[in-house]
């Protein structure tokens, strides 16, 4: 089997509002764009992956055109290490990470949906796992900077059958409200994503008055988020502390482990090398008794390799749902979740197929 063809596909989701306007990644937003990775072979066999494309979808999906399809026509996408290391080694030297990172971040998932088609079976499965039918999602809301628009979206997920729930403020009153309310509906304690605002002396500051609330985690308190040396002083306020959305590469990954500085790890399937690196990086936080609990606010590929790694590989499964309503999903109802769960796919490869008509009606180039 030989690999013909290499594409990014681009499509555009509207969100259904029922509150506030929210923001994501610092934007305003009505909408979200995923960048898929399409891999074509000549025995008909398509593998679906998911870019990183937040605000850079544009540089991805060239890179995926001119750099990346080129180098990747006539090999054998079932041989994903060899090919994998190859690209790697050719791209080195203009990224290791970014948008050349997200570019095979998304074609390294393709070739595990590729792979799992040829065996007949779910990834999860090709990854060691067993029997698990679903996995734990906590709710990741939008970012509101307004107590109103955080009790409203808090509440709303609770009654959909969340008891876990992530919200993205930095203001103490929206997070102190939040634990509240979840102490109140006897559901999990609230995680808190402040995005990597503070200075190590600001963090020290901010963070000590929320012990009090018994947070899970607060995420990426502290700038530059690969300070992990001033991350280990800030654990020692007592609140537990998550990062790795924004580590670099895997070597970092190892050094955040073995430094513990962080009390969850955070790797992001499409940014940080796809489902092979994050294996990897499973393999040495389960080795460390590091808890993994992957960065995943997507809605196709990404979130689904997410599931399929969490439920192979995770000693306590636990996945991330960015908590929105979408007018249109190509990947079908898999992603609208039951009880705060969702479903572990159990056909071949990923494991669900986007709709292509719906896919064509939301592209954008």
């Amino acid at each position: 089997m030989k690999i013909t063809r290499v594409t990014g596909v681009v499509y555009r989701q509207q969100l259904i509002l029922s509150g506030p306007q929210p923001k994501f990644a610092g934007e305003p937003r009505t909408s979200f764009e995923t960048l898929l990775v399409k891999v074509e072979t000549d025995e008909g066999i398509v593998g679906w992956g998911e870019a990183f494309p937040h605000r850079v979808w544009k540089a991805t999906k060239s890179l995926i055109e001119t750099l990346i399809e080129p180098a990747c026509i006539g090999a054998d996408p079932t041989d994903i290490s060899k090919l994998m290391n190859s690209l790697i080694r050719k791209t080195y030297g203009i990224g290791r990470a970014g948008p050349v990172m997200y570019a095979l971040s998304g074609l390294d998932i393709a070739l595990w949906d590729i792979l799992g088609k040829v065996a007949n079976q779910p990834i999860h499965k090709l990854l060691g796992g067993g029997g698990m039918t679903t996995v734990p999602a906590y709710a990741s809301l939008l970012k509101y900077n307004d107590t109103k628009a955080v009790v409203h979206y808090c509440e709303q997920a609770l009654s959909r059958g969340f008891t876990d729930i992530k919200i993205h403020e930095t203001g103490y009153d929206e997070i102190s409200t939040s634990a509240k309310l979840a102490r109140d509906a006897k559901a999990g304690p609230v995680m808190v994503d402040v995005n990597a605002p503070w200075t190590l002396q600001e963090a020290v500051v901010k963070m000590e008055p929320l012990r009090e609330l018994g947070l899970k985690w607060i995420e990426e308190p502290v700038w530059p988020p690969e300070d992990f040396a001033a991350l280990a002083i800030a654990r020692e306020t007592g609140v537990p502390i998550a990062i790795g959305e924004t580590v670099l590469t895997p070597n970092d990954f190892a050094r955040l482990i073995e430094c513990r500085a962080a009390d969850f790890i955070q790797p992001s399937v499409a940014k940080i090398g796809g489902i092979s690196v994050v294996r990897d990086i499973y393999t040495l936080a389960n080795q460390a008794s590091v808890a993994v609990v992957p960065h995943s606010a997507y809605f196709g590929p990404a979130l689904i390799a997410t599931v399929h790694l969490s439920a192979a590989l995770s000693r306590a499964p636990f996945v991330e749902r960015l908590y929105v309503d979408l007018a249109d999903d190509p990947f079908g109802d898999w992603y609208v979740p039951k009880n705060g769960t969702l479903k572990v796919p159990q056909g071949p490869g990923l494991g669900v197929e986007p709709d292509l008509k719906l896919l064509e009606k939301l592209r954008v180039e």
